[in-house]
């Protein structure tokens, strides 16, 4: 199902229109929301069960609401849902390419999304930073070409991935795959229940704080600094200035941590 979008238009700076459309949904525990955007921030917070709430906010460089739309036609924003997969595009149209290319048209869209904690995200922007906000045990796929990611984590697996920005995690109670090439990575809490936490930069520095009761196969190497695990019942293997590895407690898991670019410090925390 195909869904119009409510709209509210506003010409906040000279010759520029932003428009706000706003869609709410009804879904069940377990539904996805996936959302592909060109060019601004997505931006989610954990809301009540049931009911996801979206606002889409387009930018345009126009004087007026009929060029505004104008401009849009070589774009596709829509808001669909066919059972429990909700789906948000605003991207533009592949026989616009030519078009877009040769004549800058300065549109951006955003996204501020009021979702379940219950509902899996798939979010991808082509242009700005992405917040999950609240724990979620559902799990979550972040994808940004220009931006950072920030989110707070929590039970659900973590899929993470930036072109132009540092990442951050609050919790990693299961798993988390972090990759960056262009800044560094920060995952302030490993629970011990954590089975794979996966950070690569080739841009910055990697910090993780990590439970003392946690179970995990440590590999951790850097080209371009000093490697220090600090306060765990860390069994050494292989230790050097640039690179270590070892377990702590059994073992059972797997923390790999690699930057070209930066230290890394492993430490406790609860």
């Amino acid at each position: 199902m195909v869904a119009p979008l409510s709209a509210c238009l506003a010409f906040d700076l000279p010759d520029t229109a932003e428009r706000t459309m706003s869609r709410t949904f009804a879904v069940r525990p377990q539904s996805h929301l996936r959302v592909n955007i060109r060019g601004g921030s997505i931006s989610t917070q954990t809301g009540d069960a049931g009911s996801i709430r979206v606002d889409l906010i387009e930018r345009v460089r126009a004087k007026s609401e009929q060029q505004m739309d104008t401009v849009l036609q070589n774009y596709e924003v829509s808001a669909k849902q066919d059972g429990d997969f909700v789906t948000i595009l605003a991207r533009r149209r592949t026989d616009a390419e030519w078009r877009i290319w040769n004549n800058n048209d300065n549109v951006n869209f955003s996204a501020r999304i009021i979702v379940p904690s219950d509902v899996a995200l798939t979010l991808g922007t082509s242009g700005g930073s992405i917040s999950v906000r609240g724990d979620r045990p559902a799990d979550l796929k972040a994808n940004t070409s220009g931006g950072s990611i920030k989110v707070d984590g929590g039970e659900g697996v973590m899929d993470l991935d930036t072109s132009g920005g540092s990442i951050s995690v609050e919790r990693a109670l299961r798993s988390v795959e972090a990759d960056t090439s262009g800044g560094g990575i920060t995952v302030r809490y490993v629970g011990p229940g954590a089975s794979n936490v996966n950070l690569d930069t080739s841009g910055g520095s990697i910090h993780v704080g990590v439970d003392p009761d946690a179970s995990l196969r440590v590999e951790a190497q850097t080209s371009g600094g000093s490697v220090h695990v600090n306060g765990l019942p860390f069994t050494v293997s292989d230790n050097g200035r640039s690179h270590a590895r070892g377990i702590l407690n059994d073992g059972k898991g797997r923390l790999h941590a690699s930057t070209s670019g930066g230290s890394i410090t492993i430490g406790a925390t609860r």
